[in-house]
Formats: structure tokens, sequence, C-alpha cells
């Protein structure tokens, strides 16, 4: 799947990277499952050279990079005895920007904007509504310079990646990645407005570093056409694509939560579909090899993509 043989560090050591895909509540919720379950299988996906996160892979992508403990919130991602209640749905503007990312008869660059736009209609995000997400991921510093998180710049329809040198509180980064029209505000940095990675691209997977292993985790594959994400992996340099999909079950899971009001309802069931899965996945970075020492992730060559 657009992988190709790259040369190993000179010491010998596996380059691992991760991409960490969108989708929404039980998106996260089932890949945090996997990744407390494929840790306890010595496992962890922390321990990658290199993260990409888009949306909800935003939000596992920092919990991993913080050392948060997942399993903290298996049942619920919010913080104990918060009376917090989700973000109010606006289905109307779901419905239009998910016909505008459907309606491959419009430019792209067009239909970006114009989700851009319709994003802005709506006030931005305020402290409130980024402090649940400190309390999430962990914190909101970044511990190291592994973990890019993808936005869209609004205004312009314009893709920017973020990381420890963007001097854009990890927090808010997540925030602004996971600002999906209609189910969170749009978040403001330096007077821009900026809005969900996965409008971009579901994965984002032509930011991933060079590497010897490359696991993409999926959450919106059966949503999703395969080329899009081929057609990223043909400008990658792996030696080993391992692409991770929910199985069935947990499609069933997404399908429920698509019709539920309540947002957070599937997360329970979403997170135990993770830690079922995990079993699958843990073979497989172990057939592939995962388990080798990584390098200093000062050492990884990362790419920059298409920015705009």
């Amino acid at each position: 799947m657009g992988s190709h043989s790259v040369d190993h560090m000179p010491d010998g050591a596996v380059r691992r990277s991760v991409v960490l895909g969108g989708g929404g509540v039980p998106g996260s919720a089932w890949m945090a499952g996997l990744a407390a379950e494929s840790r306890r299988r010595g496992i962890d996906l922390a321990a990658a050279d290199s993260i990409v996160g888009t949306s909800a892979g935003a939000i596992v992508g920092a919990a991993l990079i913080v050392g948060r403990d997942l399993d903290s919130f298996a049942d619920d991602p919010r913080r104990p005895g918060s009376a917090e209640s989700p973000n109010a749905m606006k289905p109307e503007l779901i419905a239009k920007v998910f016909s505008l990312m459907a309606d491959r008869s419009l430019d792209r660059e067009f239909a970006r904007r114009e989700i851009g736009r319709l994003a802005m209609t709506v006030e931005p995000a305020l402290p409130a509504h980024i402090a649940p997400m400190e309390w999430l991921v962990g914190g909101n510093d970044w511990p190291d310079d592994k973990l890019r998180i993808v936005v869209l710049d609004a205004a312009t329809g314009e893709r920017r990646v973020w990381d420890s040198g963007s001097r854009v509180p990890l927090a808010t980064a997540v925030a602004a990645s996971r600002s999906f029209p209609g189910t969170f505000p749009p978040v403001v940095v330096a007077d821009r407005y900026y809005i969900d990675g996965g409008v971009w691209s579901p994965t984002n997977a032509d930011l991933a570093a060079d590497s010897d292993i490359l696991l993409v985790v999926e959450p919106l594959a059966h949503r999703f056409p395969p080329q899009l994400l081929q057609s990223e992996l043909a400008t990658t340099a792996a030696g080993t694509v391992v692409r991770f999909v929910p199985d069935a079950a947990m499609i069933d899971v997404f399908n429920s939560a698509a019709i539920n009001p309540d947002v957070l309802a599937s997360w329970p069931a979403a997170f135990r579909a993770g830690v079922r899965q995990a079993e699958d996945l843990a073979q497989r970075l172990i057939d592939a090899g995962w388990q080798s020492p990584g390098p200093d992730p000062s050492r990884v060559r990362y790419r920059t993509g298409r920015q705009a």
C-alpha cells in the first residue's frame, strides 16, 4: 500500500512512525482503548519516534506523549465529578459540511474555504471550551517534539501543522484540530480561526516521518475510499505500512453514535471495542518488528507534505 524500502539508521535502530486519524467521539475512545491495551501487551505507541494526529488522533496522540493514564477515562472522558455537558450539536451545520466534503465535483480548495466560512459563523471557543481538553490530554505543555497536530486555517482553507515549536499550547492545538463545524466551535490563535484538520484529510498520512515501520490507525476507513490513503502513502518513505481499521462491531458503534444526540453515549462501548481489537494490533506490530528500540527522535526526518 504505497510503502517502499528505506535505509535504516546507521546504528541499525528501527524508526517507527504513527498516524492517528480523525473519528469524532467514538474514534477517540476506540483509539484510546487500542493504545491502552496495546501497552499492556508490550506495544507502547508512545514509544514511536514521531506521531501525526488529526482531530480524534490529536487527542490520543497528545495523551500518549504526555503519558496520560488512558484507562482513567475508559468510561467517560470528562473530569471525574465534573458537571460539564457536551457542546450543543448543530445538525444543519454538520449536514452542510459533510455535503461539501462528499461532493467530489467541487474544487477541493473551494470546498475547504466554504467549510471554513461556515465554521466562522459560530462564536469561537472560549477558555471554558478548551479547559476540559487540557484535563483530557493531561496537560498544556508539549513534553517533546515527536507529535505533530494538523489543523485547517478556516479563512484560507490551508493546512497547518503545529508542533512543540509552534508556540501554541498543547490543549489549544488539540481543541483546534478536533473543531469540526457543528460539533465544536472554531479556535482562534493569533487572530486566525482554526478548525478540524480532518477537513483536509481523515489521516494526513503524507505528513508521516520517513520510517521503517509506519502504523496508520484509520477510524473512518469505512466512510472514505481507500484511494485517499493510498495517494498519501505514495508520497511517504516507509519500509512497512501497517494499516489498522475498526472491525464490524466497532463500525456498529460508529453508526449508533451518528444517530444518538448524546455524543458521549458511545464512549464506553468504543473504548471497549479498542481494547478488544488491541490483541490483533499488537500482534501485527510485533510481526512487523515494532519492539526493536528506536533512535533519538531528533534524528527522525519529517515529510513536510503539501501545506496549501
